[in-house]
C-alpha cells in the first residue's frame, strides 16, 4: 500500500480527537531565549526527579511535584503530574505509589499509559517495572495508526501484549463509532494482531452480526488497507503491470492472500502470504514469490518464514528465515528504496531463556550478500550468549555484570573457526549527598580462539587471513570510572510563547577508561571484539536540555510536556600519547595489483577524537529540527554532519534531510511533502538526490482520493533504472476490516 494511506487516516484522527499545540512562537523570541536560557545556572527546582533502582534492564526514571521515600515501608510514594519512564514505557498519572522491592506499582487519577507510540487510559494502573505486567481497569486503548479498543479490564501480560476483559473493537474515529465488534474477551498484540472470542458486529446500536464465534484483525501498521486492491501501471522495464490480491480466510485463525501478477515484458508471476496464529503464543506467516522471467529466461523467486512462540514463560523461539534466487530481485522488484538498496538477506533461528538477572540467547544466523556472486558470507552456526544485568553482590552496594558469547564462524571465502569471548566487570556507585554520582568500575576481558593468522594470501581474486588451526588467546584488563551529575531550574513563562513552564537542565558527565594493550595480529578478524584498541582516556559530554510544559488546552487540561531542545558535545582524550594501531589487512576485499601487502600496518594515533555535537530542537508542536555533526580537531574541519528537519500539522507533513561528508560538502538529499488538499484529496512527493554522482536515485510522486469505504491512488516513481506508473484501488473501512480481514469465524 503506497505510505500516503496510512497518513490520511492519522490525519483524519487527528483532525476529529486533536493534538492540542500552544502559540506558534517567533524565530527571533526563539533564539534569544535559547541563548539567555543555556546561559542560566540551573539552581532552583519546581519538580523533583529520582532515579529507581529495582533490578531491571532499563533503568525507570520518575518525576513529580512531590516524591516521598518511605525506606521502612519500601515505598515511593509521587504525586501531582507524575511522570514515570523505562525505556519505551511512559506512565503518567496524578498518583503513583511504588514498591522499591517487589518493583510493583499502583497509579491512581487520570492514567495515561505509553506503550512505545501506542497509548492506554484508564481509571487505574497496577503495573510491575521488572516483570512488565500490570492491569488497567476500565480501560480505553489507541493503537496506531487508527485502531480503537475498550476493555473493563486489560491486563498487560508481555510486550506490547494484553487480554481484554469486556469491551469492543473499531477502526472508527467517532466516539460513537460507525461499526464495532463487541467481544467477551479477546487478547491483543498492538504490532500484529488482535483476537477476541463470543463476538458480535454492531452497526451503530444494531447488533447485525449477533454472534461470532472467533474474532480476528491485523493490527500491523504495514498492513492497514485493502482487500482486494487491484493494482495496474506501467514501467519502461517491466511493460504493463497488473496485480489482482485474492484473500482466503482458511479457518478461524489462518488466512491466506494470493496475488497473480501480469508483467507485459517478463510473464506471469504468482506472489503470497499465508498467516497463521496455533495458539495465542505461536504465531508466524509465511511470504514468497515466482516469477519465469520471460525477458531473461530463468526462474526468479524469494521466500520467507517467520515465527515466534513463546514455549513457556521466559522461553522464546524466533524463526526469521529467507532466501532470494538472485543478487538483483530486490533491485528489480523491490517497492521502497530501502528494498531496492538491500545489500544482504539475513536469516536468524533464535531461542532466548530470560530470567530475573541472568539472559540465555541462542541463534543461527546465515544471510546472502547481494553485492558479489562469491560465497564471501561470514555465518554464526551458532551463536550464544550469556549476560548477567547489572546487580548486587551478596546484599552489597557492589555491582557485577557480565557479557559472554561463543561463536562458530563459518565461511567458505575467508578465515572461520571458533571464538570464546567472556567479560565480566564490578562496579561501585556512590552519590555522596545526592550531588553527583561517581561510579569506579573494574573488569576483564577472556578470549579464546581455535585458528591463528599466520599472514594474507588471495583465494578467487580476494585478500583473505591465512590461518592454521591453533587455539590462541587474548586478554585484557579493564577499568573506569564515571562521573555524572545534574542541576536544573524550573523557570514560569505564564503563558509566554504559549509555554507554562520550561526546566532547564544542565548534565555533565566524565568518564575515564583503561584498557591493557596487547599484542592482536595473530588475531583472526570476525568482528569488532577482535580487535580492542589499549586505551588510557577520559571521554567528557555536556547535554543541555530544555523540558517545557504547554499552556492547558481542551486535549491537555495539565499542558503537554515535550523536551523543547536538547544540545550535547562529546570528546575523548587520551592521556597517553596513542600507540600506532595495528589493524589487521583487509578481509574478503578484492586483491590489489601486484604483491600481496604486510598483514598490518601502522598507523600513528591522535590523543584528541572528534569532537562530536547532537542537537534536538522542538520549537513548537509540528516542528522539529535534528542535526549532528563531527569535528576534526587537527584538520580544523567538519569530518561528517546530518540535518533533517520537519514540519507537521493536521492536514500537511513536510521533511527535508541532508547528508554532509568531509569539509561539510553536500553529497546527499532528502525531502518529502504530504498534503491533504481537501477532505477526500491527498498527495504525496519524495525525492531522494546523490550529489556524488548526480543522480535521482527515486522521485515519488502520489495522488489520492477517498471516500468513506474505498479510496483510489495513482503513483508514479522516477528511479534511476526504471521508470514506473501504477494506479491502486482499495476497498476501505468495512469492506477491509469488517468482512475481509477481521472476521475469521463460521
Amino acid at each position: 500500500m503506497p505510505a500516503i494511506f496510512a497518513a490520511v487516516p492519522l490525519a483524519f484522527a487527528n483532525m476529529r480527537r486533536g493534538d492540542g499545540g500552544g502559540l506558534v512562537p517567533g524565530t527571533r523570541s526563539i533564539g534569544l531565549l535559547v541563548a539567555w536560557l543555556l546561559l542560566m545556572p540551573a539552581i532552583a527546582l519546581a519538580q523533583e526527579r529520582q532515579q529507581l533502582s529495582l533490578g531491571t534492564e532499563a533503568p525507570v526514571s520518575v518525576l513529580a511535584d512531590r516524591i516521598e521515600n518511605l525506606e521502612r515501608e519500601r515505598l515511593l510514594i509521587a504525586e501531582g503530574r507524575v511522570e514515570i519512564e523505562q525505556g519505551d514505557v511512559r506512565l503518567e498519572a496524578d498518583r503513583v505509589e511504588v514498591n522499591t522491592e517487589t518493583s510493583e506499582a499502583v497509579a491512581t487519577g487520570r492514567v495515561v499509559f505509553f506503550d512505545g507510540r501506542d497509548r492506554l487510559t484508564g481509571e487505574r494502573l497496577e503495573y510491575n517495572f521488572r516483570t512488565g505486567t500490570g492491569i488497567v481497569y476500565r480501560a480505553q486503548g489507541v493503537a496506531e495508526p487508527h485502531f480503537f479498543f475498550k476493555g473493563d479490564k486489560m491486563e498487560r501480560f508481555g510486550e506490547k501484549a494484553y487480554r481484554l476483559q469486556g469491551g469492543w473493537f473499531t477502526t472508527c474515529e467517532d466516539e460513537a463509532p460507525a461499526w464495532h465488534v463487541r467481544w467477551g474477551q479477546a487478547n491483543a498484540y498492538l504490532d500484529d494482531w488482535i483476537w477476541g472470542t463470543s463476538a458480535s458486529f454492531w452497526v451503530g446500536r444494531v447488533p447485525l452480526v449477533p454472534f461470532i464465534p472467533v474474532f480476528a484483525a491485523s493490527l500491523r501498521k504495514d498492513r492497514q488497507s485493502g482487500l482486494l486492491m487491484p493494482t495496474f501501471g506501467s514501467s519502461n522495464t517491466k511493460g504493463f503491470t497488473y496485480r489482482q490480491p485474492v484473500y482466503f480466510a482458511i479457518g478461524d485463525s489462518q488466512d491466506l492472500t494470493l496475488v497473480p501478477t501480469f508483467y507485459e515484458k517478463q510473464g506471469y508471476g504468482l506472489s503470497g502470504s499465508y498467516r497463521y496464529v496455533r495458539r495465542e503464543t505461536s504465531r508466524g506467516e509465511l511470504d514468497g514469490a515466482f516469477l519465469h522471467d520471460t525477458l531473461n529466461d530463468k526462474e526468479r523467486w524469494v521466500v520467507g518464514l517467520r515465527h515466534q512462540e513463546l514455549i513457556r514463560p521466559g522461553l522464546d523461539l524466533k524463526v526469521d528465515f529467507a532466501r532470494v534466487s538472485d543478487d538483483n530481485y530486490f533491485r528489480e522488484f523491490g517497492d521502497t528504496l530501502d528494498e531496492r538498496a538491500r545489500q544482504r538477506l539475513e536469516s536468524n533461528i533464535s531461542l532466548t531463556q530470560r530470567w530475573e538477572k541472568w539472559n540465555l540467547f541462542g541463534r543461527l544466523f546465515f544471510y546472502e550478500d547481494l553485492t558479489t556472486d562469491q560465497p564471501i558470507e561470514l555465518q554464526r552456526l551458532p551463536e550464544i550468549r550469556l549476560n548477567a544485568f547489572s546487580q548486587k553482590v551478596a546484599g552489597t552496594d557492589l555491582l557485577f555484570e557480565m557479557e559472554s558469547s561463543y561463536n562458530n564462524f563459518v565461511r567458505d571465502l575467508g578465515s572461520h573457526g571458533q571464538r570464546l569471548d567472556i567479560r565480566p566487570r564490578l562496579s561501585y556507585p556512590v552519590s555522596p549527598g545526592s550531588l553527583f554520582t561517581v561510579t569506579p568500575r573494574i573488569g576483564g576481558r577472556e578470549t579464546v580462539y581455535d585458528t591463528r593468522v599466520v599472514g594474507t594470501k588471495v583465494d578467487r581474486g580476494f585478500l583473505v587471513e591465512e590461518t592454521r588451526d591453533e587455539f590462541t588467546s587474548r586478554s585484557l584488563f579493564e577499568a573506569g570510572l564515571d562521573l555524572e551529575a545534574r542541576a536544573y531550574r524550573v523557570f514560569d513563562l505564564g503563558g509566554f510563547l504559549g509555554i507554562q513552564k520550561l526546566q532547564h537542565a544542565i548534565e555533565p558527565r566524565l568518564s575515564y577508561n583503561y584498557i591493557s594493550q596487547t599484542n592482536q595480529s595473530d588475531l583472526p578478524q570476525f568482528d569488532s571484539i577482535d580487535l580492542v584498541r589499549p586505551t588510557n582516556g577520559v571521554t567528557y559530554s555536556l547535554t543541555n536540555r530544555l523540558k517545557a510544559r504547554s499552556t492547558p488546552s481542551e486535549t491537555f487540561p495539565n499542558g503537554r510536556v515535550w523536551e523543547f531542545l536538547r544540545l550535547t558535545l562529546s570528546q575523548t582524550y587520551d592521556l597517553e600519547e596513542p600507540p600506532p594501531v595495528e589493524p589487521v589487512s583487509p578481509i574478503n576485499l578484492p586483491a590489489p595489483a601486484g604483491s600481496v601487502p604486510p598483514t598490518t600496518t601502522s598507523v600513528i594515533g591522535r590523543r584528541l577524537s572528534d569532537l562530536n555535537a547532537d542537537l534536538i530542537f522542538e520549537p513548537m508542536f509540528g516542528v522539529k529540527f535534528r542535526g549532528t555533526a563531527a569535528f576534526d580537531p587537527y584538520a580544523l574541519d567538519i569530518r561528517s554532519a546530518t540535518m533533517d528537519a520537519s514540519y507537521e500539522t493536521k492536514d500537511f507533513r513536510a521533511s527535508f534531510g541532508t547528508r554532509h561528508g568531509l569539509g561539510g560538502d553536500l553529497e546527499f538529499i532528502q525531502a518529502e511533502v504530504i498534503a491533504r488538499i481537501t477532505q477526500r484529496v491527498a498527495v504525496r512527493f519524495a525525492t531522494n538526490y546523490d550529489l556524488l554522482s548526480g543522480t535521482i536515485v527515486e522521485n515519488r510522486f502520489e495522488v489520492s482520493y477517498r471516500q468513506q469505504c474505498w479510496a483510489i491512488t495513482a503513483a508514479f516513481i522516477d528511479r534511476t533504472n526504471e521508470d514506473e506508473f501504477r494506479i491502486s484501488i482499495n476497498l476501505l473501512e468495512l469492506g477491509q476490516y469488517g468482512f475481509g480481514r477481521a472476521f475469521v469465524g463460521q
